[in-house]
């Protein structure tokens, strides 16, 4: 067993977007993003497999490329479908997501 406290030792970057991996294994990988206001994070599509992210701190617009724009708050799940291209961009304040990622074919 493992516990990952997802609100501890936030990182964010003037730079842009900042990830961080906080476990990997053979089925796929955890992503903590965190963005400071107005940063906009451009998701690749995964070909065969769904994301899903769960906002934790903050407002996030979350698009795909069919111009589906969605607001969320903390305690929001948004699924991308495979193929499916999208962003994330912060809204007013930071913002903490966590993207679940799975591997194509077992890592």
């Amino acid at each position: 067993m493992k516990t990952i406290h997802v609100l501890e030792e936030l990182t964010f970057s003037d730079m842009g977007p900042y990830a961080q991996q906080l476990n990997s294994d053979d089925v796929g990988k955890i992503v903590r993003y965190t963005l400071k206001p107005g940063q906009e994070l451009d998701e690749t599509h995964a070909p065969f497999l769904p994301r899903h992210f769960v906002v934790l701190k903050g407002e996030g617009i979350f698009k795909n490329e069919g111009g589906e724009e969605i607001r969320c708050a903390p305690g929001s799940v948004v699924v991308f479908s495979p193929k499916e291209e999208n962003s994330i961009i912060a809204v007013d304040g930071e913002l903490v997501v966590i993207g679940f990622l799975y591997w194509a074919s077992g890592g």
